[in-house]
């Protein structure tokens, strides 16, 4: 054999065998690699989202729950509790004769006003739906009673109108009779003048069968409740709907005329009250909203029982389940998730997590929200 033959020689048989055995490891391993980097790239998505739900969740429930009560806790006894009755261009709002709007079917359309009360079980899959009123006034947010005989289609008589402005929205207020939502006139200016004057979308004189010459009896109260420009008043439902999403509606429907999808992602909402059960201003005990005595019925029913335990409610601690859209090919959680689990075992509530779904992310989410605006500080 010469040289030149020698050097065209190319691989034997089993050199090419070994070279084929090695190619194909390092493509298994570099194929093991790449799918475990997409794993985690998965994983590391899939609770990107989470968080990022999950704050926004918890952002927007703290805002909308802190301020409760603000601009009509000062007048106890007329407000708290009382049957609301509201008009949008003569359309009656509240009572909601045909219920509300799903997810909220199952909260009674008799709004009564409270800061915060929650309905136990009435959203999808039988989670909490919390009912909360914000005043946003703005200004000394105390009521002001009603001169007797004052009281006509159109106009009513104060002491004084101090602060007061066009589009104010005004609540009018009565032990035993209800309250009803009125519209401070347009082009009207405050000041020493003593009659207040209603007109717009939101003044009507009669409402559900309620009056507004009914509040001319001396007993009387107006409590502002903020503007339809600016410093608008919050009267609104959240809970979860169909889908797992958390919803708001805007009992008023002062921006919207439904319920307003909010965040995804929120399969769960559970609620337990903070109590001051001894009076010394701080919380020493968690309740549930299924407890005798602090059930939605009984802490909206306007008697001075409901109206103590009201005020004796100083927190509200918030726990939200929420899940991802990502499919693992594993599963990722455990069949069951734990709220509360550092409260007593009657306080704890455990959520099973829906068969087929146990290889999408879950997160449990607690937070805890104090309520300023509860007692009465006159």
């Amino acid at each position: 054999m010469s040289a030149s033959t020698a050097s065209m020689r190319g691989f034997s048989l089993p050199e090419l065998m070994v070279a084929m055995v090695i190619g194909l490891v390092l493509t298994l391993a570099v194929s093991v690699l790449v799918l475990r980097q997409e794993s985690f790239r998965r994983g590391v998505s899939s609770g990107n989202d989470l968080t990022s739900n999950a704050a926004y969740a918890a952002y927007f429930l703290d805002r909308e729950l802190r301020s409760a009560g603000a601009g009509f806790s000062q007048t106890v006894a007329e407000n708290y509790g009382c049957l609301v009755h509201a008009s949008r261009d003569k359309a009656q709002l509240l009572p909601a004769a045909r219920g509300f709007p799903a997810p909220f079917s199952a909260v009674p359309g008799s709004y009564r006003l409270v800061p915060l009360v929650v309905f136990a079980g009435a959203g999808a899959n039988g989670s909490d739906v919390i009912a909360v009123a914000t005043g946003n006034a703005g200004l000394g947010e105390s009521s002001l009673p009603v001169a007797p005989k004052s009281v006509t289609a159109e106009r009513l008589t104060l002491s004084n109108t101090l602060g007061m402005r066009a589009g104010d929205l005004a609540l009018l207020s009565q032990v035993g009779l209800g309250c009803m939502v009125q519209q401070v006139n347009a082009g009207f200016v405050g000041g020493r003048v003593p009659v207040l004057e209603f007109g717009g979308s939101y003044a009507a004189e009669t409402i559900g069968g309620l009056g507004i010459r009914s509040f001319s009896t001396g007993n009387s109260f107006v409590t502002l409740l903020g503007n339809l420009v600016g410093n608008q008043p919050r009267l609104e439902l959240l809970g979860i709907g169909a889908g797992g999403t958390l919803f708001a509606y805007d009992l008023l429907q002062l921006n919207a005329d439904g319920s307003q999808p909010l965040v995804e992602g929120v399969v769960d909402l559970r609620v337990r009250y903070g109590v001051d059960t001894g009076k010394g201003g701080q919380v020493d005990a968690w309740v549930a909203p299924s407890t005798a005595g602090f059930t939605a019925a009984e802490l909206t029913n306007a008697s001075v029982a409901s109206q103590g335990r009201l005020q004796s409610i100083l927190a509200v601690r918030i726990g939200l389940v929420l899940r991802s859209d990502l499919v693992d090919k594993t599963e990722v959680t455990p069949a069951s998730l734990t709220l509360f689990s550092d409260l007593d075992e009657a306080l704890r509530y455990r959520f099973a997590v829906p068969a087929g779904t146990t290889n999408q992310r879950y997160r449990v989410v607690e937070f805890t929200v104090p309520l300023r605006n509860i007692r009465d500080s006159r």
